[in-house]
């Protein structure tokens, strides 16, 4: 099936096959289902597969240009990508959506940072979002004026320049994954402080100049993050140590991790073999030193728990 995915003519075959279900859907829903579809009839149904649907299987990347009548789509429950610097009326419709639980969004600056702000915290229902935004200024200021995120947000991705860590995300108590990348966070130490606070944070991915600074030390302390299974991190620029104390990470089973193989040396990680529940170092496929490779064999030889060392690509 994911060969066939790749074949454009097999992807537009089955885009036209959802548009055959998709034109008797708005009379199916008024006749079967005390669901109120709004005034949307066939045309709106056309409108977005061929403004939406259509271009985003053929690109197989987003974003894409979607219809204003995409408003009317009341019952819809994800969306995404969808660049909305293309059209002022886009966040104004998007807002309307009240149903929607996944969301993902580029195009985000200054001038409609706090547009979405208020479009976000009126979508009751949204458990997972995506906010992105490319240049310099990137997200730095854009999330400040949401003061009430979503009180369902179980999962956040943030791509784009933030300098620090929007304050909304510390009121997040029911967040459960979180990735950050391009953020380029100028105070790493409070921000891991907060983000450990998360009761429920169960994965945390750093990406790609998550952080900036010449030289980025990670040190994880008992009693911070203590739902966290999960933790990525990958390719952070000047990652000079990672340490696990004593008592932190009780629940962490899998650590992923890919890095600068002139970089990676013995005692870049420490604190291995403390990790009770560690069960995969997941190591990215490439060469990397042989002392790098013998201190993380070691530490997690010593682990009660015997995890593994798997490598991945």
């Amino acid at each position: 099936m994911p060969y066939l995915l790749r074949n454009k003519l097999c992807i537009l075959t089955v885009s036209f096959l959802g548009l055959c279900v998709g034109c008797c859907s708005p009379k199916l829903l008024n006749e079967h289902t005390e669901t109120a579809v709004g005034d949307l009839n066939r045309r709106d149904v056309w409108d977005f597969f061929c403004c939406a649907m259509i271009p985003v299987m053929m690109s197989n990347q987003g974003p894409t240009r979607v219809p204003r009548g995409i408003r009317k789509l009341k019952a819809l429950h994800t969306l995404g990508m969808v660049n909305v610097a293309w059209d002022k009326a886009i966040l104004q419709d998007i807002g309307r959506l009240t149903r929607l639980r996944k969301l993902a969004v580029t195009g985000i600056g200054k001038k409609n940072g706090q547009e979405l702000c208020s479009v976000i915290a009126n979508l009751g229902c949204l458990e997972s979002l995506l906010v992105q935004s490319r240049g310099d200024a990137g997200l730095q200021g854009c999330l400040d004026a949401m003061l009430s995120p979503p009180k369902n947000l179980q999962s956040l991705k943030l791509y784009g320049n933030l300098v620090r860590l929007p304050e909304l995300i510390s009121g997040l108590h029911n967040l459960v994954k979180l990735t950050l990348r391009s953020s380029r966070i100028s105070e790493p130490g409070s921000t891991m402080e907060a983000l450990g606070k998360l009761p429920n944070l169960a994965s945390l991915r750093l990406w790609a100049k998550s952080f900036q600074g010449e030289e980025l030390w990670l040190s994880f302390c008992p009693e911070a993050f203590p739902s966290l299974t999960v933790l990525s991190l990958i390719n952070i620029d000047g990652l000079k140590s990672v340490e696990f104390e004593e008592g932190a990470m009780l629940m962490l089973q899998m650590l992923w991790f890919q890095g600068s193989c002139e970089e990676a040396a013995a005692g870049l990680f420490s604190g291995l073999s403390f990790l009770p529940n560690l069960k995969e170092f997941m190591l990215h496929i490439q060469t990397y030193k042989d002392n790098f490779m013998e201190d993380v064999r070691g530490q997690l030889h010593k682990n009660q728990n015997g995890p593994v060392l798997k490598r991945w690509q």
